[in-house]
């Protein structure tokens, strides 16, 4: 156990080799053995001994120690170089391993580092869209892509399809903009992490911007019915206004009527007046 201890105080410089896994799946740490007699190699994880291997010599068989039981079905060396291949990842192995070797024929350890990333294959990406703001037939929204379970790592870009040149965006929000009557657009969401990526599916600006239609259309009915009930209005200025004339003239020919017949005055003769009346003979 002294070697533990000593291997957890090492010194280490350079960059670590960055590994990359998926969830549930494997990872081989690559490993670069020097032509010397190797004593011991230690893997460890996060500075924590994960496994010590004390190889094969003239004298001894090989000796493989995991530190930790539920490690031992996850842990193989299939290449015969103690290369480490560690199976069934989640994402708690994230982090930095390290290689370390002694041997009586090196003054200082010889060291490796390993940096490992573990990701879930992506899900299929959803798109909600934000307010939306119709004006003269113009619809004017936000899409926002967004997938479960995200983790980290995740890019987002959008494709803009059927306009004169497909467009991209970058980013989980893309602002749109389209007017009824336009050629209709249709925009996808794509999601990428270092192990997959996923597609939306189709979005098409029509679909998006049925208010608009809907208020445009709304617009040219209500207009429409203005210039009916102004016609209709008209209409019945011009036929209410011919009425009136027909009633003054049926009004104004009554009135001469009874003024013709006023200037003819019945003759009464005075009370004891008699008439005489002279007879006339006619002869033959």
């Amino acid at each position: 156990f002294m070697i533990l201890f000593v291997s957890a105080g090492l010194a280490t410089s350079g960059a670590p080799n960055e590994l990359v896994g998926d969830l549930g799946g494997s990872v081989t740490f690559p490993l670069k053995l020097p032509g010397i007699q190797i004593d011991t190699i230690i893997w460890t994880f996060n500075a924590t001994p994960l496994v010590i291997i004390e190889p094969k010599t003239s004298d001894r068989q090989a000796n493989v120690i995991v530190t930790h039981s539920h490690n031992k079905e996850r842990v193989k060396f299939p290449q015969g170089n103690y290369s480490l291949k560690l199976s069934k990842l989640n994402k708690n192995d994230s982090g930095d391993y390290r290689m370390v070797i002694y041997s009586s024929s090196l003054k200082e350890p010889f060291i490796q580092k390993y940096r490992l990333h573990v990701y879930e294959h992506l899900s299929k990406p959803k798109v909600t869209m934000g307010l939306q703001n119709n004006m003269n037939g113009t619809c004017m929204t936000n899409l926002t892509c967004f997938v479960d379970q995200e983790g980290e790592d995740v890019t987002y870009s959008w494709e803009s399809l059927g306009q004169a040149s497909n467009e991209s965006h970058n980013g989980s929000i893309l602002p749109i903009s389209w007017r009824l009557g336009e050629r209709d657009m249709s925009f996808i969401c794509v999601v990428r992490n270092p192990i997959s990526s996923n597609s939306s599916n189709p979005v098409f600006a029509w679909k998006l911007c049925e208010g608009a239609a809907a208020d445009s259309e709304s617009s040219m009915i209500l207009a429409f019915l203005w210039v009916l009930l102004l016609i209709i209005a008209f209409t019945l200025m011009i036929i209410i206004s011919i009425m009136r004339r027909e009633r003054r003239k049926e009004s104004i020919g009554e009135k001469k009527g009874m003024d013709t017949h006023q200037e003819i005055p019945n003759y009464d003769p005075p009370s004891g007046e008699t008439l005489v009346y002279d007879t006339i003979t006619c002869v033959n």
